[in-house]
């Protein structure tokens, strides 16, 4: 049986189906324009796109598709490219669609000429970009966000290098757009906890978040509040690392008040009952039971019939001027603290013969024989001082206070003035 070759002319009808069927499946609008623009052909792919049937707009330009200012502005440079037989290079332009809101589109297309080399029209493809745009639109206004931000922002590739820092970045540490190590802008405590600790733990959960420091330019260190995130690819591989630290010197200097106010004493700017409590709990906390204490109960003699006399504003710089004495008589790393009032207790660790702590209290009970000259006055204050041990005469506070205390009101009966050890 004798095979019929296909005709050129049924070569050329099933060509042009399956152009036809290309057309109308592609994701992009396709069309065709004459000379002033009026389409000729459009794809079935607008009804997706602006909410046309292809026989809606043949007759229409693509000006009467686009806002009034956006279609002079088009129209002026489509005549142009029709002028000098230029092709449309991915031009952006804004359409409305039928139900009103905008589109955007990018178009392509490139003329038609006639035998004589006359440009007839244009054959081209609309995409839309609307989405694509509006995500530029965000990532802009994110990132103008992000320059503006106060806090230092910067993201590292997974070996650290750092391709890009925000302005507070750039101001805090001194440094252009110029590659830099991610931990370079750290001080050395900071560096050992983002690596060993921070960059690893973002990389297993996605996020970590600590206090670490920066090094500001002048080469002080800003504590910081630190986000790290490891940005991963879907496979789960990390792509690059982002950082945001947040300046936190305020609140750390609140936190230094603070805890100044919970544990010194406002008038003597001594450790208060509070942290001598702390003391005495690390003292009892430490295993080595052969180390002695010596605990000092110090009760100012006759703080009443003074501040009676001269009054309490005397009475309290009186206060403040016992305590620097005191502070003068004790050995480096003794501990002194206001235990209330005028009582003062000092705690004397490693003793090692009851001579260091005759050595102390002889040299406060000599301190205390000079008078303190306050404004016009010379005011005689001396004080009686009730010594216990640790751990012979107690191993809790209470105890070790109590018997200071009771050892002290002895000396106060005896004539004040001077000291003695519990027995």
């Amino acid at each position: 049986m004798a095979v019929l070759k296909k005709t050129s002319g049924e070569d050329l009808k099933a060509g042009g189906e399956r152009f036809r069927t290309l057309v109308e499946h592609v994701s992009d609008w396709i069309w065709e324009v004459d000379a002033n623009g009026v389409y000729t052909y459009a794809s079935p792919r607008i009804k997706d796109i602006l909410g046309y049937a292809p026989e809606e707009i043949i007759g229409k330009t693509p000006f009467d598709l686009m806002p009034e200012e956006e279609a002079k502005k088009i129209e002026g440079v489509f005549f142009h490219l029709v002028e000098h037989k230029l092709p449309i290079k991915e031009l952006e332009n804004v359409n409305l669609h039928r139900d009103g809101h905008e589109v955007i589109l990018e178009t392509s297309g490139a003329p038609v000429m006639d035998a004589e080399g006359n440009c007839t029209g244009y054959r081209g493809v609309d995409r839309d970009i609307t989405e694509r745009k509006e995500n530029e639109r965000r990532q802009k206004q994110l990132l103008e966000i992000i320059e503006a931000s106060p806090d230092f922002i910067a993201s590292a590739d997974v070996e650290g290098k750092v391709f890009y820092h925000n302005a507070a970045a750039r101001n805090i540490i001194g440094k252009n757009r110029g590659s830099y190590s991610f931990v370079e802008a750290n001080p050395d405590w900071a560096k050992t906890r983002i690596l060993e600790e921070g960059i690893p733990a973002a990389v297993e959960k996605g996020m970590w978040k600590g206090e670490t420091a920066i090094l500001k330019q002048d080469g002080t260190e800003m504590p910081v509040s630190q986000i790290i995130v490891a940005h991963k690819s879907e496979s789960g591989e990390v792509e690059f690392l982002s950082t945001i630290a947040h300046d936190i010197t305020e609140r750390k200097e609140l936190e230094k008040i603070v805890h100044h106010q919970a544990l010194y004493d406002a008038l003597t700017d001594l450790p208060n009952r509070r942290y001598l409590h702390r003391k005495l709990d690390s003292l009892f906390a430490r295993k080595e039971g052969t180390q002695k204490a010596a605990l000092l109960f110090f009760d100012l003699d006759n703080f009443k019939i003074i501040n009676d006399r001269y009054g309490h504003q005397t009475g309290d710089s009186l206060l403040g001027m016992v305590a620097l004495r005191l502070k003068s008589c004790i050995r480096d790393g003794d501990f002194i603290c206001r235990f209330g009032g005028d009582e003062f207790i000092i705690i004397l660790e490693n003793i090692r013969s009851r001579t260091e702590i005759d050595r102390v209290a002889n040299r406060m009970v000599e301190a205390f024989s000079r008078p303190f000259q306050i404004g016009p006055h010379s005011i005689e204050a001396t004080g009686s001082i009730g010594i216990s041990l640790y751990p012979d005469h107690g191993s809790d506070e209470e105890t070790l206070i109590a018997k200071a205390d009771e050892t002290m009101y002895e000396i106060k009966k005896r004539g004040k003035n001077s000291y003695k050890l519990k027995e």
